[in-house]
């Protein structure tokens, strides 16, 4: 069974047909800092616990989630520049990243 983007309503999955259409797949950092900030960005709520998701060893993010800029060719192949975040979602804002002033109270 393929890899699918773990990005809420993404549809994209790691397959032969998605990698020739130019699609790429990028496993969450292992740095705990960036690794925070990837799950605030993709804003994924556990519908049980309503805490934020904390992603699995295998979750990952498609490259439709991310700017062109983002990336680099490094030995002929498309990979994230160091410390890039994705940020190219459908899904709305949530309060928490709107309101600036009080800080986000999801659990991590």
């Amino acid at each position: 069974m393929p890899k699918a983007c773990s990005a809420v309503n993404c549809p994209n999955r790691d397959t032969r047909e998605n990698r020739a259409k130019g699609l790429s797949f990028h496993s969450f950092p292992k740095a705990h800092e960036l690794r925070k900030k990837w799950m605030l960005a993709v804003n994924r709520i556990e519908p049980g616990s309503r805490k934020l998701w904390i992603p699995g060893s295998g979750a990952c993010i498609c490259s439709d989630h991310f700017f062109q800029d983002d990336f680099e060719v490094y030995g002929g192949q498309k990979r994230l520049k160091a410390g890039v975040i994705p940020s190219v979602f459908s899904f709305k804002v949530s309060q928490c990243q709107k309101r600036e002033e009080s800080p986000c109270t999801h659990t991590i």
